[in-house]
């Protein structure tokens, strides 16, 4: 498994798109007809949006073949070339995802992200890495320009190395298929998570993780009115479009 240090993805640009309206028409020289309707604006998406790695990697759907990170790293080993993927774990639920600079959110954080596969091969989540409490306001409009107003939003007082407490936003929002959460890591609040789960078979495919590992072993709770399951935290190395919202 190839180990990245943790970096800040570089600055994109963001392309706007101007619509230009269609010129007027006269009808006859004495009487002016109604000039046309402008075409509707183009959405502009955030630079930084994290679930546009799921146009090129949709949840329920089958994971294509990547090369091994190994095979294609970048910059020192820091980055990778292209698109790869490794298991994470001898059973194969969870993969990396090496990500390129050119395809990568500026909202990840670092090159990897990590996926969660149930056992036909299908991508059942995603969990992208983010810089926590530093850019979680970016992130939550990002989502809610894509996805609308959450399903569930609260605050979390999280203390940072320094000592200073912030409040940390959570947020979860549900469609009739995926269901996305963020949120940042309690035990460290600059390292956050946006986890997008194929409601389908996530659940299930994390449930028998758990299992596998303690069968005596809780369900996380929910935290503030937004619950997290976090296999981002324990899977995720050292160092698809989503359902339309309902």
């Amino acid at each position: 498994m190839t180990c990245w240090t943790r970096r800040a993805a570089a600055t994109a640009a963001l392309a706007l798109s101007t619509s230009l309206l269609a010129p007027v028409a006269f009808a006859a020289p004495a009487a002016k007809a109604a000039p046309k309707a402008a075409a509707p604006a183009k959405t502009v998406r955030d630079p930084g949006d994290v679930a546009v790695l799921l146009d090129a990697f949709p949840l329920g759907k089958p994971l294509r073949k990547l090369p091994s990170c190994e095979d294609v790293r970048a910059n020192g080993g820091k980055d990778v070339r292209e698109y790869c993927s490794d298991a994470l774990e001898s059973h194969g639920r969870t993969r990396s995802l090496g990500v390129p600079q050119a395809s990568r959110p500026e909202l990840m954080d670092g090159p990897q992200a990590v996926l969660l596969m149930d056992q036909d091969g299908n991508v059942a989540g995603m969990f992208v890495p983010t810089r926590g409490v530093d850019t979680e306001q970016r992130v939550f409009q990002a989502l809610s320009d894509r996805y609308g107003k959450p399903a569930q939003e609260g605050k979390a007082p999280l203390k940072l190395k320094s000592g200073k407490t912030v409040d940390s936003l959570r947020a979860r929002w549900a469609g009739h298929q995926t269901i996305i959460t963020m949120y940042a890591i309690p035990e460290e609040p600059q390292n956050g998570t946006v986890e997008f789960l194929w409601a389908p078979r996530a659940g299930a495919v994390m449930d028998q993780m758990r299992t596998e590992v303690d069968p005596n072993a809780p369900k996380p709770a929910a935290a503030s009115g937004v619950a997290a399951s976090t296999p981002a935290a324990t899977a995720k190395p050292a160092a698809g479009n989503p359902a339309p919202r309902q």
